[in-house]
């Protein structure tokens, strides 16, 4: 049970960060594609759910609650989510932040080259050079968040409490009190944190484990109305709540089919997701501004060079990491990419 969940997991991140390449890649299309609004409709929703899930993954398999997780020191859960995702956060935007400057003329975005430019672009992630870094601190926040709140909240740990909690969440979510505050994306850590705790509360109670059963059914309902969801409802209160919910069930539900059917496709991309998400801009930018700026080929075919080249060239960097990480120069990188 516990190596299908750990499989489950890994294809879920594989399947995230494949949907996150590609609606990235349609840069140059002379309106949205289809595909990509439906992408956008759960893929983030998605990614923060499964941060969720293995929050509380990660804990059951050391045989430690949440709030006995030490906060502080170099084994500290501030320390290692910092080196995770906030050093990467820097070092990475800094990175790209000389290049587009150089490039701007190629940019969708024009960069100011100047110190509070710079500045700015870290503090206000949405401004970052490389825009979908929001995503960074704004799990840390919702971490921090998270682990502080069960500390003070640990007495009330029982599932009627989770069950307000989520509904508190979920109102949160719909009327945000601080949808404008976007110093430090933290609007999007409040609207966020919802997607974060259904994950984590999601895996406590192994809901994926008794949705499983049912997975071929489920998959082609969700999928179905994921498409309706884009296509012919209408906007309402609340829809994005829905589609994101739907869009995140048949993830699962593709997940239980790959695992069912014994497919293998995905496997090779398993663990490589975070490097995938941190190192996709570089060639992709390539790929699609500059390539197409260049050649002024069709926009599907930088789109599809964005696909091959965000996905692979990210991987083999990962690979270098990986084999390259207890020893010199690689050491480095990893500690500088959180890896």
């Amino acid at each position: 049970m516990q190596n299908n969940k750990s499989n489950l997991v890994s294809f879920l991140q594989v399947f995230g960060i494949l949907l996150v390449v590609v609606g990235h890649s349609s840069y140059g299309a002379p309106a949205t594609p289809l595909w990509h609004t439906w992408i956008y409709s759960f893929h983030m929703p998605l990614f923060m759910f499964i941060s969720g899930y293995l929050l509380d993954y990660t804990q059951e398999r050391k045989g430690q609650s949440l709030s006995a997780i030490p906060l502080w020191g170099s084994n500290g859960f501030i320390w290692k989510k910092t080196r995770r995702l906030l050093i990467p956060y820097v070092v990475l935007s800094t990175l790209a932040f000389f290049p587009k400057a150089l490039l701007s003329q190629f940019a969708a975005r024009p960069l100011e080259v100047s110190w509070g430019s710079y500045a700015r672009m870290l503090a206000y992630p949405w401004e970052n050079v490389i825009i979908f870094f929001w995503f960074l601190p704004t799990l840390f926040l919702i971490f921090l968040a998270v682990i502080c709140g069960t500390r003070g909240l640990h007495r009330y740990d029982r599932p009627a409490f989770h069950a307000v909690l989520l509904a508190a969440l979920l109102l949160l979510h719909l009327h945000n009190p601080v949808e404008g505050i976007t110093f430090l994306n933290l609007g999007g850590a409040v609207h966020y944190s919802l997607y974060f705790l259904a994950g984590y509360y999601c895996c406590r109670y192994r809901l994926a484990e008794r949705l499983m059963p049912g997975c071929y059914p489920g998959f082609f309902l969700s999928a179905g109305l994921s498409v309706a969801f884009v296509t012919c409802v209408p906007a309402f209160p609340g829809k994005d709540v829905l589609e994101a919910a739907n869009g995140i069930l048949m993830s699962f539900f593709l997940g239980g089919i790959y695992l069912r059917r014994q497919w293998h496709f995905l496997d090779h991309l398993h663990g490589a997701s975070y490097a995938i998400y941190l190192f996709s801009w570089f060639p992709q930018t390539a790929s699609q501004q500059v390539f197409l700026s260049l050649t002024h080929a069709p926009w599907q075919a930088g789109t599809l060079l964005a696909i091959v080249t965000g996905t692979y060239l990210p991987w083999l960097v990962y690979k270098w990491i990986m084999k390259h990480r207890e020893r010199g120069f690689g050491k480095c990188v990893a500690f500088l990419t959180g890896h």
